[in-house]
């Protein structure tokens, strides 16, 4: 069971008092006061200090160097930590750089509080470095914590498997992925072995990335686990759409955006997810190529398609699916009559546009598809009966289309331009963009002032993402709720 520790940075005797109450009856089973928020802080406070908290309290002077308030020299430094030692907290944090020799000497110790050996690291830094820190940790402290600032969740899934490594060993720790990268470290904390996860009160973060204590609470009990990978993430607002529909159907839940880089997202990384509790994934570019690979079973969606957006498992397997042949069709539907005559053109070659050659060859079009590696064009172009053309050609055709769909990452948030030029509409012609943020692309406004109906990719999205619920859980979300979220995210 991983203990729920509240951190409180109130500053002040009456503020911890406060909190400590709101933060027992949210469900807390400890609370770490913050010493190093107390301005001008006396060692004749502390019983107070430790008196005005309402359970059992670890207390913290975490010292600038490692991200914290205090800037006490050494030698005041250990002088303030010997009287927080001898004030009757039930535990106390001691930083491995700057307080090793008072860890050593409280271990042949008998009455004395519980020791948390800490160590925290504001950049990433390599998995030996982590574990040997972690290593340290544990054998200074009663418990031993690591925290790491996570640019991407390769290094939060690294951090997973450290902690998964020490819980075999029956070791007592703590290991945190700071940031919203590393945040699935405090999501699947139990799963991964963690002692304990500090959370905050009302948003009050004492680190980047920390839960508040009721989504924290929430979490220790087995909470449905769901994510996106892709690379990058940060423009995503599946996030919002997943959680509102979970809650709006009552089920306790998260989805976490996955930062994994090119190249990082393996079986190996797919493994760490489902052992620390992830439930299913959607997968966005570059990775919807790999997750086929990966996939021990692919359903239709994925097989004619070569891609893979959706991840669930069953029965030990891997199973594959790719829901954008579902959101793309439920977006073209009623938008064009389409027939072998439809002149059609996509724009980028990428894991999205399989599904929507697919789907436009099920409906009888013959396409001309363009990207900027001709090669992926080509491939295309021979999987969905297509014809392959190089972009320049494209942009310069003589006639307009009667169908054009863009497939490639231009005109999302910081990506900005247009993958499409103006000669390509005319009035009555149909542009459909896939980018879903912004709502509103300069391509499609391009085509719009050419006379063209546009159609962004918000609706796919919710579709797409609606199907991957139904896959996950089994329930019916309401698409209402998933469309609202996401387009007032988007604002």
């Amino acid at each position: 069971m991983t203990i729920i520790v509240a951190s409180l940075v109130g500053g002040s005797i009456a503020g911890v008092s406060g909190s400590s109450k709101a933060a027992f009856r949210q469900g807390a089973d400890a609370v770490e006061v913050r010493l190093d928020h107390f301005g001008n802080l006396k060692p004749s406070a502390l019983p107070r200090i430790r008196d005005a908290c309402q359970g059992s309290t670890i207390a913290t002077l975490r010292s600038k160097e490692e991200g914290g308030k205090s800037k006490l020299g050494p030698k005041a430094r250990d002088s303030m930590l010997r009287e927080i030692v001898r004030a009757g907290f039930h535990g106390v944090d001691l930083e491995i750089g700057s307080d090793r020799a008072l860890l050593r000497e409280l271990g042949g110790s008998k009455d004395r509080p519980v020791t948390i050996a800490s160590a925290h690291f504001w950049n990433p830094v390599p998995e030996g470095l982590v574990e040997s820190t972690l290593n340290q940790a544990c054998m200074l402290g009663d418990v031993g914590k690591v925290a790491m600032q996570c640019e991407d969740a390769a290094q939060a899934v690294m951090l997973a498997n450290i902690g998964m490594k020490y819980a075999t060993r029956g070791k007592r720790f703590v290991i945190i992925g700071m940031g919203d990268q590393g945040r699935l470290t405090r999501v699947c904390a139990s799963r991964i072995g963690s002692a304990m996860m500090f959370a905050c009160l009302g948003g009050k973060e004492a680190a980047p990335g920390q839960l508040d204590v009721n989504t924290q609470k929430l979490f220790d009990s087995g909470p449905l686990v769901f994510g996106l990978v892709g690379h990058p993430v940060s423009h995503s607002v599946s996030k919002q759409m997943h959680e509102a529909a979970l809650k709006d159907l009552g089920l306790v839940g998260a989805y976490i955006p996955l930062d994994f880089p090119p190249g990082a997202f393996d079986h190996h990384a797919l493994a760490t997810l489902r052992t620390i509790g992830f439930q299913g994934l959607n997968v966005t570019i570059p990775h919807k190529g790999t997750a086929f690979e990966i996939a021990t079973r692919t359903e239709q969606s994925a097989s004619a398609t070569k891609a893979v957006n959706t991840i669930r498992f069953k029965d030990g397997k891997i199973i594959g699916e790719n829901t954008d042949v579902f959101g793309f069709s439920t977006l073209v539907e009623g938008k064009i009559h389409i027939t072998k005559h439809t002149r059609v053109l996509i724009v980028g070659a990428g894991g999205a546009s399989r599904a929507v050659a697919y789907v436009l060859r099920k409906l009888g079009a013959k396409f001309e598809v363009a990207d900027i590696e001709a090669s992926r064009a080509t491939d295309l172009a021979r999987m969905f009966g297509g014809r392959a053309v190089s972009v320049r050609s494209a942009m310069s055709a003589d006639e307009p289309y009667d169908l054009v769909i863009n497939c490639t990452p231009v005109g999302m948030k910081g990506m900005p331009g247009s993958p499409v030029k103006a000669n390509l509409f005319t009035r009555g012609s149909v542009y459909i963009d896939i980018v879903y943020n912004p709502e509103s692309t300069a391509a499609m406004k391009l085509a719009r002032r050419k006379g063209a109906r546009v159609y962004g990719g918000l609706e796919m999205l919710v579709q797409q993402g609606a199907q991957s619920f139904r896959l996950w859980t089994g329930r019916e979300p309401d698409v209402g709720v998933m469309r609202s979220v996401a387009r007032r995210a988007l604002r």
